[in-house]
């Protein structure tokens, strides 16, 4: 007996892991101080665990810098530290435990030195609460003013 089996180039077999671009539940299972390597920059270094659509989670690392404003709030927004946010001060101890929603993309390096991986694009904020219409009031028709 033989095994059947559908071949895959290399490339394939490289993003075999990956989950697809779109948008992903996700919790933060660890967060740390870091230094960014490229600017000296802090950071908070996250590790998420990003839920596939049978419920295992895939591991994504992001990393949160100041200089990325809108990364950085909508992260905060949708994790609800967006009071943190607010206040302008984050620890990596406010992160770890939150949950919310991102935007996963897949990040290939043009060099070749590394493997394709997921990236967060961004994350989604919360949507707004709706505003609940006022009470409507007993005015006559030549009130309305059209």
């Amino acid at each position: 007996m033989s095994l059947s089996f559908q071949p895959k180039g290399e490339d394939e077999i490289k993003k075999f892991d990956l989950l697809p671009p779109g948008d992903y539940d996700f919790e933060v299972l660890d967060a740390e101080h870091a230094v960014s390597k490229k600017t000296g920059a802090p950071m908070i270094k996250l590790k998420l665990g990003v839920y596939r659509p049978n419920g295992s989670q895939q591991f994504v690392w992001d990393y949160l810098v100041a200089a990325m404003e809108a990364k950085l709030r909508h992260f905060c927004d949708t994790t609800g530290l967006l009071p943190k946010y607010q206040a302008g001060t984050l620890a990596p101890h406010d992160c770890t435990g939150r949950s919310g929603k991102c935007k996963l993309v897949i990040r290939e390096d043009k060099t070749g030195q590394y493997d394709p991986k997921n990236e967060v694009r961004d994350y989604i904020c919360r949507p707004a609460k709706p505003i609940t219409p006022s009470t409507p009031t007993d005015a006559s028709e030549d009130d309305v003013p059209f």
